[in-house]
């Protein structure tokens, strides 16, 4: 006869056989918003979920915008020339010689608050026209998402992805009261607090992609940074110097990898050596042709040569970058990088390697590129600091110690937590 033996658990080391925890590398989004455009259908589909919307058993929530992809984009481009024409555009009168542009000439504008107070009215004026376009409309859905949306904003902070691969939005720029997100802007009634890219933590994303992982991992020493720069932007622009700067500060902080021409860059993106933790193009990027007509976005570097983003595709389809780097788009006075930029650049680097992007929404001040960058990358090398906390706090602090708004303009594409990450680290 076989006798049961009673036991008592006393003490359980195994926690229960409970997964052991591993450190939460990527952060839940508050507010995912995703649009798609299916052909020969009007109007774009728009799902939102998240943890700011309500689990309320009925499932997601879903509308639709009746505007189609070619009016959502030429808002947007209104958008990005309100920010040319009151920001960077902005000129003044001297005594002598040429006008002044105080916003290109110059990053630090703390002794000149008049300038963003006179500016800030237009800005958040188009931001919140945008988010109108995109939010408001006789769909239920669509209603019901801006309901939600718009609880979410008012009540702090949150953490924004925004997946698509045909509407490309600057994010940052867009505008909502941060205490009714409702209520139009006026002349006397706009807060910094209002745009997106200095409340919240925002990114654009496009289709997913398997396995991506938010560390850039280091094997020890200094990660390597490829700089793809044109010094040709410092002579035509030799009182706001860029490109050398840039690239004495990354000597001191990494392993400096020198790419000036075209063809150096098809090298090095062909070879299975390549070993660019961040890889940063310094140069001038263009978008529109003679008289305004659309064309192929471009980049060019020393050699003049044009870098299309078929180039990229061409390079990298069969061999994506092996590294998985972050790459950052520092394209200075090219003419207005509009949304096709960033198909065709965006689309071709991270859909071939590219961990994630970060790049401007207007013309690219010198002074302010160079400083910017300085910033960036000492948060990011020296401290580690996820890519979208440095994005928001580096708006912030322009804005509020500098008076200057132009941070609000960098857009993150895939990347709110991606960081450095030293191998062996616990």
């Amino acid at each position: 006869m076989t006798r049961q033996l009673s036991a008592e658990v006393t003490v359980d080391n195994t926690a229960g056989l409970s997964r052991v925890a591993v450190p939460p590398y990527n952060r839940a989004r508050t507010v995912n918003l995703r649009f798609l455009e299916f052909p020969g259908v009007p109007g774009l589909l728009v799902q939102a979920w998240g943890s700011a919307f309500p689990e309320d058993g009925g499932g997601g929530y879903q509308g639709r915008i009746a505007h189609s992809l070619g009016e959502l984009n030429s808002r947007i481009d209104i958008l990005r020339e309100t920010w040319q024409r009151h920001v960077v555009d902005v000129a003044e009168r001297t005594e002598r010689g040429p006008r002044r542009h105080p916003f290109a000439d110059d990053w630090d504008l703390s002794q000149r608050p008049e300038l963003l107070r006179r500016a800030g009215f237009a800005l958040a004026d188009a931001g919140y026209l945008m988010y109108r376009l995109l939010f408001a409309g006789p769909d239920r859905g669509l209603q019901r998402i801006r309901a939600l949306l718009e609880l979410a904003l008012a009540e702090g902070e949150n953490v924004i992805s925004i997946e698509s691969d045909s509407l490309i939005v600057p994010w940052g720029m867009l505008y909502t009261s941060p205490r009714r997100p409702d209520e139009y802007p006026d002349d006397e009634n706009w807060s910094l607090a209002g745009f997106w890219g200095y409340r919240h933590v925002v990114e654009h994303t496009f289709s997913r992609v398997d396995d991506f992982d938010a560390r850039i991992t280091v094997d020890g020493g200094k990660p390597v940074v490829g700089l793809n720069v044109d010094h040709g932007v410092d002579r035509q622009f030799p009182e706001t110097p860029y490109i050398a700067p840039v690239v004495d500060f990354f000597h001191g902080r990494a392993e400096v990898v020198l790419r000036p021409d075209k063809k150096t860059l098809a090298a090095h993106f062909r070879s299975r050596d390549f070993a660019d933790h961040v890889t940063y193009f310094g140069c001038h990027g263009k978008v529109s042709g003679s008289g305004g007509l659309i064309e192929q976005p471009y980049l060019k570097l020393g050699d003049g040569e044009r870098i299309y983003g078929t180039d990229l595709t061409a390079w990298l389809e069969e061999a994506p970058l092996p590294t998985k780097p972050f790459v950052y788009v520092g394209a200075c006075q090219g003419g207005q990088v509009t949304s096709a930029f960033y198909s065709a650049f965006g689309k071709a680097l991270l859909g071939n390697g590219g961990r994630c992007l970060i790049g401007p929404q207007i013309d690219l001040p010198p002074a302010f590129a160079c400083e910017y960058s300085r910033r960036l990358f000492t948060e990011f090398i020296d401290t580690g600091a996820k890519l979208g906390d440095i994005v928001r706090s580096l708006a912030r602090a322009f804005a509020d110690e500098h008076h200057n708004p132009l941070g609000l303009m960098f857009s993150l594409y895939r990347g709110i937590d991606v960081h450095l990450w030293q191998e062996g680290r616990p």
